[in-house]
């Protein structure tokens, strides 16, 4: 099934020189993440009770994406670069917005 075309823009936040997602936008994030491990594209990750983390499944280690604290939904890390691309691989054309 080919999914359709569509853009997603995404605000990130730079805090002490690391990348984060906005809070507001972190579901739409968590979303395509999700999809992209059902389509075989990431591997979902969770360490503990409170850290989830989704990382590439193109190796056996895989890059890390997106990790998260589900306590208080505040991001820890964020590649935008390898989130870029999965967005891509899944047809949908991201942007970013600071």
């Amino acid at each position: 099934m080919k999914k359709e075309n569509f853009h997603l823009k995404i605000s990130l936040l730079n805090k002490a020189g690391k990348t984060y997602v906005h809070p507001d936008d972190l579901p739409a994030v968590l979303n395509l993440l999700h999809s992209a491990s059902e389509a075989g594209l990431a591997v979902k990750i969770e360490y503990f009770d409170d850290i989830l983390a989704y990382r590439t499944a193109t190796s056996v280690v895989g890059e890390t994406i997106l990790s998260v604290n589900k306590s208080t939904n505040e991001t820890l890390f964020f590649g935008p670069y390898t989130f870029k691309n999965l967005a891509h691989s899944l047809n949908i054309q991201l942007s970013y917005q600071k």
